[in-house]
């Protein structure tokens, strides 16, 4: 039963089973090749022979293999079949190989930038993993490297692109395997099908994995530039380089990198979104000899010089994902696609990372969009409307409302950013050939361009789509935002309320207070004076036989007027009555005072200055 072959099992039977249809291929390549040979020979009518073009690739002072063109005179350009390999470049790529010691060597001795260093630091620090020759790839992974995925394949003559899985051996851990598959290109001479371009695409890479593609890539592209870009998001590499940096959310089993920022709590919540800033690179490599110079024509910039290569040169396509989730495409490229040069295979690369960047963006949306929005029950719960209308004591309501308004706003920074780059760099001469500096056609008119416009043509209407696609999401973003702040704007609007009702409430309960305070104030003062004269009277040397008679008088002496003028106090007219009164005499004292001091005049004396002697 299929249910019980497991899946490593069915893999291995699908690359066979690809294998053989590669071979398969090849030798019906191979007859239809002969054929056309005898057709030759022959001198038939029917057979136009191809012409060749020199190539602009030199190695060693020796010219490679000319490129091979089709007949450029065609009336439609629905003729052209995918099998015709002059539609495809054909100069080779240069070989290399690297082994394991190779790659310690590197990581001991170059100087990496500040980024780099970042980004690899539980490498390049750990020195006792650079110096154990069996510790580079070990069986236990850290850094969570059980999410990482790769995808490389090498791109031959025919455009198609062939998975390099065939040379990772059975039962690596998947950094081991990764290198496996970078470790060498067309190291075989022997081979039959030797790569004109390869394209690497490796997911939530280790940082030693960081390390072998530096090693492996660096003659070809600035890969400290690269590292720039993912960990800085400001460098400018010498390579055609699309950067995405937005955020996404973590999924399970994943973990961020080191380097990338998270939304660390120390307990995770049933309402918590774990988001992570993410980051991926997607570079084109064109290699080779250049075939123009183009100067900086910016008036205030340094004079420098940029170096045009040819389109159909041979080609690297790198894209390095940092994405701590699952939503990345795994299908962008197979053996049934056929690629004409690199500018091709890195647009379609560049396409996945756009359709990648829809889901992330959408699965924030919908997780924020849960999060604010009331659950159905809420029409028929009054607990749920009073508990989601007034605000509670930790300000749940409204710090997930701030949280949901600016991440929603640095959601639509990153769309944008994305759009505009795009409308910036593809510009209409970048997809008719015409533009100065991305890939310019040397031969407009040439078969292989032609038939390279209008594979650019449909590629353009895919981005379109995908760009239509994101300004949609900006538009909900937008439109969740506004939503959200009336929803904060009627929180607040009920707190208010309430607390205007709790500050009634609290007034009412001060009132009474003060009533309270105000009886007993008035009870204490009418035993005030009582106290005061049962005090005097009460002393032990005084006989009270002889004093009830002037107790019963200084009694109603001093409480009659201190009860009358107490009681006075105690309405506005009294304390009006009294301060008049007050005034008065405070006025009566001065002017007493003035009137008994004496005035300063002339000292009719012998001291004075005035009489005649």
């Amino acid at each position: 039963m299929v249910g019980s072959i497991n899946t490593e099992e069915l893999l291995n039977r699908l690359d066979e089973q690809h294998k053989a249809y590669l071979e398969t291929f090849r030798l019906v390549h191979d007859a239809l090749s002969h054929n056309v040979a005898a057709n030759l020979t022959l001198g038939s009518p029917a057979a136009t022979p191809r012409r060749r073009r020199r190539s602009t690739l030199e190695h060693d002072g020796e010219r490679s293999p000319p490129r091979i063109t089709a007949p450029t005179h065609r009336s439609n350009e629905s003729d052209f079949s995918d099998e015709d390999e002059g539609l495809y470049v054909q100069d080779i790529l240069p070989s290399y190989k690297f082994d394991s010691q190779h790659l310690r060597e590197h990581l001991k001795r170059y100087q990496f930038n500040a980024e780099g260093r970042k980004a690899l630091e539980s490498v390049i620090d750990d020195r006792g993993r650079l110096r154990n020759p069996d510790s580079l790839f070990p069986e236990v992974l850290p850094d969570h490297s059980h999410t990482s995925h790769y995808s490389v394949l090498d791109v031959g003559t025919d455009g198609a692109p062939v998975s390099r899985r065939a040379v990772v051996s059975d039962g690596s851990n998947i950094d081991y395997a990764i290198w496996q598959a970078i470790q060498d290109l067309n190291a075989n001479p022997s081979s039959q099908r030797p790569a004109v371009g390869r394209i690497s695409i490796i997911r939530e890479p280790n940082p030693i994995i960081l390390g072998a593609l530096h090693l492996t890539m660096n003659q070809h592209i600035d890969m400290d530039e690269v590292f720039k870009l993912l960990v800085s998001s400001d460098a400018s590499a010498r390579s055609f380089v699309f950067n995405f940096d937005y955020y996404t959310v973590i999924g399970e089993t994943c973990s961020p990198m080191a380097w990338q920022l998270t939304d660390i709590i120390p307990k995770k919540k049933a309402e918590h979104i774990p988001i992570s800033k993410c980051s991926s690179v997607v570079v084109l490599s064109l290699s080779g000899k250049y075939i123009r110079k183009l100067k900086n024509a910016r008036r205030r910039a340094k004079p420098q010089e940029g170096y045009i290569y040819d389109p159909w040169a041979p080609w690297h396509v790198l894209n390095i994902q940092c994405y701590p989730d699952h939503k990345h495409s795994m299908d962008s490229h197979d053996s049934t696609k056929h690629y004409v040069n690199g500018p091709e295979a890195f647009l379609t690369t560049l396409l996945a990372e756009f359709k990648d960047s829809q889901k992330r963006f959408e699965d924030i949306y919908n997780r924020i969009s849960k999060l604010v929005t009331p659950p159905p029950e809420f029409m028929f719960s009054r607990v749920l409307r009073d508990k989601l209308l007034f605000e509670d004591a930790e300000f749940t309501y409204s710090r997930r409302y701030f949280w949901a308004f600016q991440t929603l706003g640095m959601m639509n920074n990153a769309i944008k950013a994305i759009i505009d780059s795009y409308e910036d760099t593809f510009t209409d001469d970048v997809w008719e050939g015409r533009h100065k500096s991305l890939w310019p056609m040397l031969d407009p008119d040439s078969a292989r361009n032609i038939y390279w416009r209008k594979r650019m043509l449909g590629l353009k209407k895919e981005f379109e789509k995908e760009v239509k696609g994101l300004q949609k999401l900006w538009d909900e973003n937008d439109d969740m935002r506004k939503e959200i702040r009336t929803l904060r704007d009627q929180l607040f609007s009920g707190t208010s309320v309430q607390e205007s009702r709790k500050n009634f409430d609290m007034a009412v309960v001060t009132i009474l207070q003060g009533r309270n305070i105000k009886v007993l104030t008035l009870v204490s003062i009418f035993f005030l004076p009582l106290t005061f004269v049962t005090s005097v009277f009460g002393m032990t040397n005084l006989q009270s036989s002889h004093w009830r008679e002037w107790f019963a008088i200084v009694m109603v002496t001093i409480c009659v007027p201190f009860f009358f003028i107490v009681g006075s106090l105690n309405t506005t007219s009294g304390i009006e009555f009294w301060g008049k009164k007050w005034k008065r005499l405070g006025s009566w004292v001065a002017n007493f005072r003035r009137s008994k001091t004496p005035s300063r005049g002339t000292d009719d004396g012998n001291g004075g200055s005035g009489g005649k002697s």
